[in-house]
């Protein structure tokens, strides 16, 4: 059956008659009646519908108003239209509580509509019954398939099948991130569950609810009809959003291959990537300055998910870089491991406020992230600017240097720039180099067997020891524990570490170590 809501969705309905109350909408009409007397309707057995003809609904408002919804409950009439009813002004509280009380609908008809136009429509609409949103479901099947969308393909696509079904179907943005955990494969486009209560369908493009698409539809057969049109509009939807990504970010992605390429290679063996990275429109002889970020908690909000990791990794390098160009010109990315590397080039040497405008920008790049990822930890590192290749290394080594540092200082979400490091930026750039790492962490390569927690214990006891040499009361002091447990501490960890306490050049590379490998803050 048919209920008046669904004859009011119909557009040549639609756009000639106005619900000025509710209350009969959700009620099965068996027909559509033309009323000249309102005193003359003839009592159905089923629920109608009661058009009144101009004249008739001259007699009856405003005056005989409720005495006419009174008849039309009593003839079993579901919706009663008057010709020319005002929409600038509420019905009288008597009228609205009288249409309420008996589930009666009123609606008002623009003025020099063909009422019998508008009568046989109806009897159409509910002729057609089921078969009405079946056939039309068809059409709008075809017709997404036939569609080429533009440049909003969610938008166009929904109207498309609004239309198509003779339906509303509204688009709302979405909000948050969609990690599906321990799925074998996201495709572009795939949808998840709907949402719960509110008869939506969800887009999802890598693994993100770009938006939801609602259509309010009667009857439990007619919704499971409309909602296949809403999930192909939403797939094909979603599948012409991931294409127009990848075409767009083809060769940004290839641009950000080779900077990656060229941050880890040897100024000496470079000539030929120079060339390329130049030909893609690098300026490799401008200034340089490196944002580094370092995704800390990736693999929780990834459910311990690779694929899902992959691409909430893929879609936090594209919102980074769009930040950074939405704060300012002359941001690239550089795609190297999980970390988000941006770089800023400029043809000439950078003013004195670039570094605030670069920490600015870091700002907004690491507030966009937050903002889409929830949950999501973040240590970031900002270098100095440089000239050239060796200068853009520099820039990048600085970088990590920085990130390194906020995140054994605990200091995440917030962009720590290397200059602002005073000494311990010296430590950092010997530490940077490839030797000096290795280094380190071969001779403090023991520790990681005694877990977390007591590998930072072990390298508080080291560093309280080595800061007061010859001094163990002060040192035990600093720990909060007794002069001989500290003694006893050390003693194990140097036998552990193999390293001589009476070796000035064994006590000067672990206390340097220990500096650079400081314990996590809690």
């Amino acid at each position: 059956m048919t209920v008046v809501r669904e004859l009011l969705l119909r557009p040549d309905i639609g756009q000639a008659v106005t619900a000025l109350c509710e209350a009969g909408h959700a009620r099965e009409v068996a027909g559509v009646t033309l009323v000249e007397d309102m005193r003359a309707i003839p009592p159905a057995a089923r629920a109608q519908v009661g058009i009144c003809t101009g004249r008739a609904s001259d007699e009856i408002y405003p005056d005989l108003l409720d005495v006419a919804v009174r008849f039309a409950a009593s003839a079993g009439v579901a919706a009663l239209a008057l010709v020319g009813l005002p929409l600038d002004r509420p019905l009288p509280l008597t009228v609205s509580r009288l249409a309420e009380r008996h589930g009666v609908s009123l609606l008002s008809v623009e003025r020099g509509t063909d009422l019998a136009r508008l009568v046989i429509a109806g009897e159409q609409e509910i002729a057609l019954g089921p078969m009405r949103t079946i056939t039309r479901a068809a059409a709008a099947l075809s017709a997404l398939e036939a569609a080429q969308p533009g440049p909003d393909p969610i938008a166009e696509l929904a109207a498309l099948a609004g239309h198509e079904l003779g339906l509303p179907v509204t688009v709302e943005p979405g909000d948050r991130p969609l990690v599906i955990a321990n799925a074998p494969h996201t495709a572009a486009g795939r949808l998840a569950t709907a949402d719960p209560g509110q008869g939506g369908v969800e887009v999802v493009v890598a693994g993100t609810v770009w938006a939801w698409l609602r259509c309010p539809v009667a009857g439990d057969a007619a919704d499971a009809v409309v909602r296949l049109v809403l999930h192909r509009a939403a797939a094909l939807a979603g599948q012409a959003i991931e294409r127009a990504r990848r075409t767009s970010e083809g060769p940004a992605a290839s641009r950000a291959a080779l900077l990656a390429e060229l941050l880890l290679s040897a100024p000496e063996d470079a000539g030929a990537l120079l060339a390329r990275t130049r030909r893609a429109g690098f300026v490799v002889d401008g200034w340089h300055t490196v944002v580094h970020i370092e995704l800390d908690n990736l693999d929780g909000l990834a459910g311990g998910d690779e694929a899902a990791r992959h691409e909430l990794t893929v879609e936090a390098r594209r919102l980074a870089l769009q930040a950074a160009l939405n704060d300012g010109a002359g941001w690239q990315r550089a795609d190297a491991g999980s970390a988000l590397t941006l770089v800023r080039t400029d043809r000439s040497e950078p003013a004195a406020t670039q570094p605030k405008a670069v920490a600015r920008t870091a700002s907004a790049v690491l507030a966009r992230l937050k903002e889409r990822f929830t949950g999501l930890r973040m240590y970031c590192g900002v270098g100095g600017s440089y000239q050239g290749l060796e200068g853009l290394q520099t820039s990048a080594t600085e970088a990590r240097a920085g990130g390194a540092a906020a995140s054994t200082a605990g200091h995440h979400d917030r962009p720590l720039a290397f200059r602002d490091l005073g000494f311990r930026r010296v430590l950092l750039q010997w530490y940077a180099l490839n030797s000096s790492r290795v280094v380190v962490d071969r001779l403090l390569a023991p520790l990681d067997e005694l877990g977390p927690r007591r590998k930072d214990e072990a390298l508080r006891t080291l560093r309280a020891f080595l800061d007061h040499p010859g001094n163990p009361r002060d040192a035990a002091a600093a720990l909060g524990v007794h002069r001989n447990t500290v003694a006893n501490r050390v003693r194990r960890l140097l036998d552990l570490l193999d390293v001589d306490g009476d070796n000035a050049d064994h006590r000067l590379l672990l206390q340097l170590a220990c500096r650079v490998a400081a314990p996590r803050r809690t």
